[in-house]
């Protein structure tokens, strides 16, 4: 579950600091069907196999007590077949062209993708669409692939840092907003779970017009417009969309507990960074999202060379949120330190810190290295379809528009010290800021 604005890696070189790069932009076409379903066409020439991805606007933000973990679960049941394409033709189908499949459920999405030759475009694309219209949901299916998911969820408390983050997300939001549950839900909801939910489920959210195409390779846009009207065209179902407006407040919300005790095996704490973050393209998130990379999360941001690499008082520093959300959201970054009672300091220095960029701002320089490792980065990204329909779907649900999947760099450039040490007085005060105390048993 990647959803994120790029968080590039932090080179301070004089390499990296001097060499001006740019991000190559493959030319990127859009049509909407008459169903309301938007396909997304990005024309790249130089590679043989093509991105294939179906991105449905649902995801664990619609579920309601008694169904939590749904989302993740009709991820699953996708895959078990139409009766035009039965139990695991879409695997077989896309194996016998050497492609991939795969899908991710996040809060606000899932998204099902192929990774196939040209060829087998057209064999996808009635695959796909069969499965938005036609899947065949049971019983015994629903029982089988409850199995796989209740697996996923007793291996993900197994790892110490997803037991982390499932019971964490318990003491964040109020009562109400969208993402008060992990996206794996809750075990004794999922063992629960009916056929007849999950159809629900699947008439409720899966529809051509809650639903978009990206599609990127070595393709012609208008013959993939032809495509998508022959196999999505068709599909008539429709969907009343509505997006919620009586989501909570995270702004006053606080914790529900300053502490975490988990029983895990290894002696370490966690300090949780926790503090609400502004909206994908408002105008202070591109401000935000470089602060926080300066001073906490990029490789060689203040904290980590403070912290981690010279003083080592802690043993890394991790973003845990993501940048893009429907709804309001917070910002998480974990210090990851030795179990020691003298941790306390720790917060002093972060605090410290964030002061000092609050009076005195940051470098000028600094900045320009973090804008240059943002473009090689980009650079990097853009030979990979898989990371091009990434960005361009991010986009195109964040931002409402794919066209600015390209446009970070350009945003970054705008930004000036006083935008830094506006963020940081505004969203990284004390009154902001809550932190997480997370101990072992």
């Amino acid at each position: 579950m990647n959803s994120k604005l790029m968080k590039p890696i932090f080179l301070f070189s004089a390499l990296i600091s001097y060499i001006s790069v740019h991000a190559v932009e493959y030319k990127s076409y859009s049509t909407v069907l008459k169903n309301g379903m938007k396909v997304i066409v990005c024309e790249k020439p130089d590679v043989h196999f093509t991105e294939f991805e179906v991105w449905y606007k649902t995801g664990s933000k619609d579920e309601v007590p008694g169904i939590r973990g749904m989302a993740h679960m009709f991820e699953h049941m996708m895959f078990r077949g139409t009766k035009k394409f039965p139990g695991n033709s879409i695997f077989d189908n896309v194996d016998k062209y050497g492609g991939s499949c795969n899908a991710y459920t996040d809060y606000d999405r899932t998204v099902y993708h192929e990774y196939v030759p040209e060829d087998a475009l057209e064999t996808v694309f009635d695959m796909e669409s069969d499965r938005m219209a036609n899947l065949v949901i049971s019983q015994e299916i629903l029982d089988t692939e409850r199995q796989v998911v209740g697996e996923e969820f007793r291996n993900g408390v197994n790892n110490w840092y997803q037991k982390l983050d499932l019971e964490r997300s318990k003491l964040l939001y109020p009562t109400g907003h969208p993402y008060e549950v992990s996206v794996i839900g809750y075990l004794e909801e999922i063992t629960q779970f009916t056929s007849k939910q999950c159809q629900d489920f699947y008439d409720k959210y899966y529809s051509p017009n809650n639903a978009y195409l990206v599609i990127v390779g070595n393709v012609k846009s208008q013959a993939m417009f032809d495509l998508a009207e022959k196999y999505f065209g068709k599909v008539t179902k429709q969907l009343d969309l509505k997006v919620r407006t009586d989501v909570p407040d995270i702004i006053s919300n606080k914790l529900k507990a300053p502490e975490l005790n988990l029983d895990y095996p290894i002696p370490v704490q966690v300090f949780s960074y926790i503090l609400p973050q502004p909206s994908a393209g408002s105008t202070e998130y591109y401000a935000f999202h470089m602060f926080k990379n300066l001073l906490f999360v990029g490789e060689n941001s203040i904290l980590q060379s403070r912290l981690v690499k010279k003083d080592h008082q802690a043993y890394a520093i991790q973003l845990a949120s993501e940048d893009e959300s429907m709804y309001s959201n917070y910002c998480i970054m974990d210090i990851i330190m030795q179990a020691f009672p003298g941790n306390a300091r720790v917060k002093k220095v972060i605090r410290e810190e964030i002061d000092r960029i609050a009076t005195d701002g940051v470098s000028q320089d600094l900045m320009n290295q973090f804008i240059t490792s943002t473009e090689a980065t980009e650079m990097m990204n853009s030979y990979s379809p898989e990371t091009i329909a990434q960005q361009l779907g991010i986009a195109e649900y964040y931002l409402h528009d794919y066209n600015k999947a390209y446009s970070e760099v350009d945003e970054l450039k705008k930004i000036t010290v006083a935008d830094l040490k506006n963020v940081a007085t505004k969203y990284f005060s004390t009154e902001r800021i809550q932190v997480l105390n997370v101990k072992p048993m």
